[in-house]
């Protein structure tokens, strides 16, 4: 059973774990000590304690934070459109954005997974994507390609791009994410 939370603690942990963000995208993940993470949310170490038991607590919300914010967003897109060819729009479009907006988030999560710190699971991306593109080929919308390399791709790119995002602040990123999107339509179409 989920633990619930009132306002007050929901948004000292928001605070708490913003703070971790801040602190790991900044001097990286052997920098991010509770007493700094506590220093930059203006709190004491022991509130950071109190609401995250360890450092690692704090680690695996930074994580599962960026993934349920992300998968909501990308959710309500691509529900909002009918066709599979428009869902794989919204899927790179909404993915690449969300990327770009919350690159600090994504730097910390890519040094959290890199030094081994992540004790949850991070979400099966590609089964759902290889799911969506089969669908795509059933309904007429996608031409002939096997769905899960294709799925691999997509996320290959989307991946990479979390990474050049984060070093590459001046990118155009709406010129990368309108690229991204007539590679796979294209890379999708009927022949």
């Amino acid at each position: 059973m989920k633990k619930s939370f009132t306002r007050t603690q929901k948004a000292r942990r928001e605070d708490i774990v913003s703070a971790a963000i801040a602190v790991i995208n900044r001097e990286g993940y052997a920098a991010a000590s509770v007493d700094k993470i506590a220093q930059e949310a203006e709190t004491s170490k022991s509130t950071v304690l109190y609401h995250f038991k360890t450092k690692e607590a704090i680690y695996d919300e930074v994580v599962v934070t960026l993934y349920q914010t992300g998968a909501a967003i990308m959710t309500e897109r691509i529900m909002a459109v009918e066709t599979c060819r428009d869902k794989l729009c919204a899927y790179l479009s909404s993915n690449l954005s969300f990327i770009a907006e919350h690159a600090a988030h994504v730097n910390a999560v890519h040094r959290i997974i890199e030094n081994g710190a992540l004790k949850s699971d991070v979400p099966d991306a590609v089964t759902p994507l290889a799911t969506l593109l089969s669908s795509g080929q059933k309904a007429g919308d996608f031409g002939s390609f096997d769905p899960l390399v294709t799925a691999l791709a997509i996320r290959a790119v989307v991946d990479g791009a979390s990474f050049y995002f984060a070093n590459h602040p001046d990118l155009d990123f709406e010129h990368y994410i309108n690229e991204t999107i007539q590679l796979f339509d294209k890379a999708t179409a009927l022949s």
